[in-house]
């Protein structure tokens, strides 16, 4: 199978086993939070709450609906110690507003 295919957990399931970052390198991810459906600032919130609970080099990945929180989720995780945003991702249908967010705890 080739690197940039995601593995999915089931069929129908948005999380993903394997990613790859903004340079390419893979990354496996370790927890899913799915926040669609939230508004601001709960997913921003409840993915700062699921980053604590990480161990430390183990990705998150969030996927959420609300548009402003695409912004809101890495402004409020870069802006604390320990945490690294490795990918962003927008769906590319036209109309829908799921984004992907993975998250590392680097310390």
């Amino acid at each position: 199978m080739n690197e940039a295919t995601p593995l999915k957990k089931s069929e129908g399931e948005p999380f993903h086993l394997r990613q790859l970052d903004d340079d390419g390198h893979p990354f496996d991810v370790a927890q899913h939070l799915d926040v669609r459906g939230l508004t601001c600032p709960m997913p921003a919130l409840k993915s700062l709450e699921a980053g604590r609970a990480l161990a430390v080099n183990n990705v998150l990945e969030v996927v959420g609906d609300w548009p402003g929180s695409k912004f809101e989720v890495p402004f409020a995780i870069t802006g604390k110690p320990g945490f690294e945003i490795l990918r962003i991702i927008e769906s590319d249908i036209p109309d829908d507003e799921t984004w992907w967010i993975y998250v590392k705890k680097t310390s």
